[in-house]
This record gives C-alpha cells, structure tokens and sequence, in this order.
C-alpha cells in the first residue's frame, strides 16, 4: 500500500511539474511579445521599424525584430515566431514542407536595380524597361559587370534574353564577384551592373559613390517576400496568435498603401512595393 501511495504521490508531483512547466510555456507563447525573424533588406531600409511603429501604436502587442541571413535556422531554433524573407530564399519551400510553418502570405516586394554611372553613355536613365536598358548599353557597347549573386545572375540572364540577347564583347566583364567587389570595378570601369537598390544605396551611404541608380521603374526588377507564421504544434513557446495578428495587419489595404508609400535613404523613387493581392 505504501508503495501505491508513493507511486502515486510521485505522479501527482511529476504532473504538476509538467503543468507549471505547460503554464511557463504558455505565458512566453503569450507575454504580448512577437518574435521577428527578417531578411537584412526591410530592417536596413527602414521599412519594418516604420511598420511595427504603426503596428505597436494599435495594438498591445509588441514586436521584437532581428535580421540576419539565416532567419529558418533562427526559427527551427524556437527564436521565431514569424519568418519574412524573400520567397525564393534557400530552405523556404523545406521549412513549409517540413511542417515548422504555416502557407507564405505574401506581404511585400523590394527590388533590384540598373546602375551605371552619372555621364550614362548608353542613355538608360529612366527607362521603364530593364530589357530595353540592357539593349541600349548593348548597342553603346558600354562597360557592364556581372554581378554573380545567383538570383541577380538569373534576372541578368532574363533581361538579356528579353533584349534579344545580343553579342557581348570586351565591354562585358564576367570576373565572378559579386555585391561591393562589383561597385568597386564599375566605378574603375565607369561601368553599368545590376543588383538590389537598397544594398547598392546602402554602400553608396556608408562609403560613397558617384554612380547612381539608373533604371528602377520595371516591375521585372521586384522580388517578393512572404511571411511565415512558425507552427506551434512543431516549435514549442510559439507565439502564434500574435504572429497572425502581425501578418493580418501586413495584409491590409490601409498597410500595404503605407508599405507603397515608403522612402528611405532620401530616396524620392518608390522601392517597395505591395503584394499582399498576390495572396
């Protein structure tokens, strides 16, 4: 009998440890706190501290946002509630399918960019269409570097075979670099290259340039990005009402018409875009 009670007493100990436990559990899950997991881009723009203002300022959520290159680790790690990021990022589809988040709602678009110097000898600037920039310094013969991050390669690629792909010469210098490297040739060069307005403006902030954004205006040029909301039946503490709350606030006309409205960096062209209708 003792032995009974005993083991009985023990359940009831082990059970109440496992509720405070469940009862720790839930109040992170739900202390009002979302935790963000985002791609560099927004944050450095200024884009998603101008969203979380307005976000914050009607709700009695608060949202706590980090940005890195690595934001699907960052959740599989129990450190996210939400995920943005572009939607063709690496492990987005795995993450989905994996059963760690919940559909991609698409939320908005940033977007890349033809840049080239002020003197623009092939006479871009201002183009609606990128394809039609590319046939203009095709046709001047005009220095172009190639920017070899992947997803800024295939756009090359598009953009060119969109502009009839014609002959590249010795004006067309494919020397595997990428991102700054690529900005410091152009501007030996006096050279075109595409990449992202915001990682090109942000360089140009912190260490100066005279090249200039040329060619902004295609809607070629956009990359969308999604949020994900993280499955709390996979990642436990998951503050998950929170995070749909934050993407229902995304998704609003009324917010999408502020994310169009966004400038940063003294820019007076528009380089974020909505997307929630693509939902």
């Amino acid at each position: 009998m003792k032995h009974i009670l005993g083991s009985a007493a023990f359940l009831i100990f082990l059970c109440l440890g496992v509720c405070r436990v469940g009862a720790a559990q839930n109040e992170t899950a739900n202390n009002g706190v979302i935790r963000l997991a985002i791609v560099n881009t927004p944050e450095y723009s200024g884009l998603i501290d101008f969203l979380v203002e307005d976000f914050e300022k009607n709700t009695e959520l608060r949202v706590e946002a980090t940005s890195s290159s690595d934001v699907y680790k960052r959740a599989r790690d129990g450190k996210a509630d939400i995920v943005i990021s572009h939607y063709g990022k690496e492990d987005v589809e795995k993450f989905v399918l994996d059963g760690y988040g919940t559909w991609p709602r698409m939320v908005f678009s940033n977007q890349a960019a033809i840049m080239g110097p002020a003197s623009d000898p092939a006479k871009i600037k201002g183009l609606s269409s990128a394809a039609a920039a590319f046939s203009h310094i095709a046709e001047a013969k005009a220095p172009f570097i190639v920017n070899s991050i992947a997803g800024i390669k295939y756009l090359e690629a598009l953009l060119w075979a969109s502009a009839g792909n014609p002959t590249k010469g010795a004006w067309y210098f494919d020397a595997g670099i990428e991102k700054a490297d690529v900005v410091r040739m152009a501007e030996e060069k006096q050279a075109y290259f595409l990449w992202g307005a915001y990682p090109f403006l942000r360089h140009k902030n912190s260490l100066g340039s005279k090249l200039e954004i040329l060619v902004s205006a295609d809607p070629v040029l956009q990359k969308v990005m999604a949020a994900i909301v993280v499955n709390p039946n996979k990642i436990r503490s998951v503050n998950s009402t929170g995070a749909e709350a934050f993407v229902e606030y995304l998704l609003k006309p009324e917010t999408q018409a502020k994310i169009a409205s966004f400038r940063s960096y003294g820019m007076d062209a528009q380089l974020w875009w909505p997307a929630g209708h693509d939902n």
